[in-house]
């Protein structure tokens, strides 16, 4: 079996039609991915919610999506990012660890820059933003123009981040990257469980059986330690209360219950959170749900 495979090679290699990858998508929680052309990137990791770098790259290779990221270029054919993780360490090249921006840290892209050499950084999947834009904004580029024109008649709604006395310096924009359907991948551990969910839930061979065994232990997850604590403090909550308690701290700055911010956003069926590898993860309500009385049984 391959490291991962476009969509649409499964219905040659495994018979998965392109309905079963809508069903996949739609009804499971199987991850897909992106493959990324060689683009520009910066590396870092987040700090209460804001992208901290600690080095430039080039890299060609898988990419995580957030499964709202996911449903979109399903149901619309394309989504364009600014963010993601990169699921290939080993194709990143052509590191730096010198900060090359002009504009003052921190900004409304980079909290901080913290240098890092990469054979130091130990995950393998690494939070990225595609390189940022760095310039003078065309807006209020725009508005100076109009202040500027002689006998200026127009009227412009005011903006609050625009002083007209001040010069227009520059900055740095999010760079928005756009995949469309036919870069969606999926990698080989989702695609042996994407299997098992389009067979009966019975693993294809008795290596796919062994190998889903080692990839679904939930033993160490940080979602199942984050869990067993809530339950520890809340043990007669039914398991709409925690994940209410759950959706109730995100909003919450500092949070309360989940200190190390482990999750990253909490959705009307679909809680995501981050795993070892700083990669998303999801699980739906039903499994969550599910997930909370096994914990609360162990």
């Amino acid at each position: 079996m391959k490291k991962y495979y476009r969509l649409s090679e499964l219905k040659d290699a495994f018979g998965i039609t392109h309905e079963d990858v809508k069903y996949l998508n739609s009804e499971t929680d199987i991850s897909f991915c992106l493959y990324c052309k060689t683009t520009k990137i910066v590396l870092g990791g987040y700090q209460e919610g804001k992208f901290c770098a600690f080095g430039k790259a080039n890299y060609s290779g898988l990419i995580s999506m957030k499964r709202y990221q996911q449903t979109k270029v399903f149901e619309t054919n394309k989504v364009s990012l600014t963010q993601s993780t990169i699921l290939q360490k080993g194709k990143v090249t052509q590191c730096s660890f010198d900060n090359p921006f002009s504009v003052a840290l921190p900004n409304k892209v980079l909290k901080e820059w913290y240098s890092a050499p990469f054979d130091k950084i130990q995950f393998d999947k690494i939070p990225f933003c595609f390189y940022p834009e760095e310039r003078k904004s065309l807006l209020k580029q725009f508005y100076k123009m109009i202040d500027e024109f002689p006998d200026n008649k127009i009227s412009l709604e005011p903006l609050s981040f625009y002083e007209p006395d001040k010069p227009i310096t520059k900055e740095l924009f999010d760079n928005w990257q756009s995949f469309t359907f036919d870069d969606v991948c999926i990698i080989s551990d989702e695609l042996i469980k994407a299997r098992t969910y389009l067979s009966d839930n019975s693993p294809a061979t008795l290596e796919d059986h062994e190998h889903l065994a080692r990839i679904t232990n939930t033993s160490n997850r940080p979602i199942d330690v984050l869990l067993t604590k809530l339950l520890k403090h809340f043990p007669a909550d039914k398991p709409a209360n925690v994940w209410e308690k759950l959706k109730d701290d995100l909003n919450k700055e500092p949070r309360i219950l989940d200190i190390d911010e482990i999750i990253d956003e909490i959705d009307l069926d679909t809680l995501y959170w981050f795993d070892d590898n700083s990669e998303i993860k999801t699980i739906k309500n039903k499994s969550f749900y599910n997930l909370i009385n096994k914990l609360k049984i162990n």
